[in-house]
């Protein structure tokens, strides 16, 4: 049997978070990371900022945190699909605000799927991070 707490995704303190974060951006866009870690716009850091930048962000994202993409760009049904520049965040604070409300929701969504109560899922998580 699959191990539920290990489809979920696990994300590092906030501090860690934001600094990885502005290193993968900084590696997909070819920037200093420093403007980003002062929340200087994406748009304003890398002059290569594009829907391509965003998906490779994500693609890294969904790589070391184990969010799917589909989770971080969901699709509204009143509105469709949207240009994801437009709903992407627009800065490093809003990115990692934005990523850790996603993880919460993919974790409580996945630990109700697997019959867990999200404080045990949550110390499965931390029990696997320790091994």
């Amino acid at each position: 049997m699959t191990n539920p707490a290990s489809k979920m995704p696990s994300l590092p303190d906030p501090s860690v978070l934001r600094t990885e974060l502005a290193e993968i951006i900084a590696s997909v866009c070819r920037c200093d990371p420093e403007p980003l870690l002062q929340d200087e716009p994406f748009t304003a850091v890398a002059s290569e900022f594009d829907s391509l930048a965003v998906l490779e962000t994500l693609l890294e994202i969904e790589s070391r945190y184990h969010i799917e993409t589909d989770d971080m760009v969901p699709v509204d049904p009143e509105v469709g699909a949207q240009e994801i520049l437009g709903i992407f965040p627009q800065n490093l604070s809003e990115l990692v605000s934005y990523t850790q409300v996603v993880a919460s929701r993919v974790q409580q969504r996945e630990a109700a799927l697997a019959g867990l109560d999200p404080v045990e899922a949550q110390q499965a998580r931390q029990k696997q991070r320790q091994a």
